[in-house]
């Protein structure tokens, strides 16, 4: 049910839709109807004027996706959101890698109350994990398994806490997109507008 042949398969109907509206549409709308100057919208927007507000629009979320990619957390380029990152960072972190974020949240204190796990129950993990004590018994699979609960606390401290930390740069990337898509969205309810005046004109 899920998978891409289902997806496709409830495109058809609206894609028929579009079809019969297009074939419909078109004997009563030429482009020159559209494009022309004296078809006024409701915005007075001149041919010229649209072409700005699309291209500026463009120039506005082009940058905020470059920005963000450049300027991203390192969290966001292993998850889009918290469940998806400590979902992938248990199948991909190593040892070292939590031994790392242990030594943050112990460093700069804990944000949550995810972050205040046991040191005791840390230390074992690394035990089992290494086998710090019988560097002949590590065993990092069992050790995932036994402790999935405390690398579940750290990896949703480590995200809250980097969320936190960047929020101010991704708000400002976010309003940088939100500019761009209202700009579109002007020129786009401008030509909605004349189609749907020119349709009940050509109609009656």
């Amino acid at each position: 049910m899920d998978g891409w042949i289902a997806k496709c398969a409830m495109a058809v109907p609206v894609v028929g839709y579009l079809v019969l509206f297009n074939d419909g549409v078109s004997q009563h709308i030429s482009f020159n109807d559209l494009a022309s100057e004296h078809q006024l919208s409701v915005l007075s927007l001149t041919a010229s004027g649209r072409l700005k507000l699309i291209y500026f629009g463009l120039i506005f979320l082009g940058s905020a996706n470059i920005l963000y990619r450049l300027r991203r957390p390192y969290i966001f380029r292993v998850g889009t959101d918290q469940f998806d990152y400590v979902e992938r960072a248990l199948v991909h972190f190593t040892v070292d890698n939590y031994i790392d974020l242990n030594g943050v949240i112990r460093h700069e204190g804990h944000r949550t109350l995810h972050g205040k796990y046991d040191d005791a129950e840390f230390d074992s993990f690394v035990d089992v994990a290494t086998g710090r004590n019988n560097p002949d018994v590590g065993n990092w699979n069992l050790a995932k398994s036994k402790f999935e609960g405390l690398l579940r606390s750290i990896l949703i401290e480590n995200f809250f806490r980097n969320d936190v930390k960047h929020r101010l740069a991704l708000t400002c990337f976010l309003l940088l997109a939100f500019c761009g898509y209202g700009l579109l969205l002007i020129p786009s309810f401008d030509l909605f507008v004349k189609v749907i005046r020119v349709t009940i004109r050509g109609v009656t």
